[in-house]
């Protein structure tokens, strides 16, 4: 019950805190470096983190997941300077749609990173069983990390993209069996 009220209600309320002063085109374009940075981060971390894993066995739960961020964080940390350099000022709508607009991109954005740190809550070391049930059940973040894991992953995979396909169900299942076998080893 902690881990849901934590990664429901807590986690989306702290996001929606942190994007609320932005303004409609940041958070717009905040929302694309997200599903871009995580793209490029889910594509790189698995083969790197298997390498360092044949050296260093004993970090393998933690490898994969610490790995996916620090990549995103150094892509999307790049993306953004880069971004606010070309964009210097804020496109305003006017001041009658502003605070329309200002609440419909804080949610836009609120609800992608919402789903990314879902979609990486998979491949978490964490292998407490009530972690692992709220992520293999109709949880609010298992449902916001499978969406998230097919329509930016899977979708575009199946669509003629070179490589194997991926398959978020497989993804999900493998990296939470992982974690659970972390769990029972210690």
């Amino acid at each position: 019950m902690l881990y849901f009220f934590v990664f429901t209600v807590v986690l989306l309320l702290a996001l929606f805190a942190v994007f609320w002063n932005q303004c409609f085109w940041t958070n717009f374009l905040n929302c694309h470096m997200v599903i871009l940075c995580s793209a490029i981060a889910v594509n790189i971390a698995p083969d790197s983190a298997a390498k360092i894993n044949e050296k260093a066995p004993e970090w393998s739960g933690f490898t994969e997941f610490i790995f996916m961020w620090f990549l995103f964080w150094c892509f999307y940390g790049s993306l953004r300077k880069y971004v606010n350099w070309l964009s210097k000022f804020p496109v305003r709508f006017g001041k009658k749609v502003d605070p329309i607009f200002d609440w419909v991109g804080c949610g836009l954005i609120t609800v992608v990173m919402y789903c990314w740190i879902s979609f990486t809550l998979f491949a978490s070391p964490v292998g407490d069983p009530n972690f692992v049930n709220m992520m293999n059940g109709p949880s609010v973040p298992s449902l916001a990390g499978s969406t998230y894991g097919y329509l930016v992953f899977q979708v575009p995979s199946n669509l003629g993209m070179p490589g194997k396909p991926f398959n978020m169900v497989e993804f999900a299942t493998s990296r939470l069996k992982r974690a659970q076998a972390e769990a029972d080893r210690e």
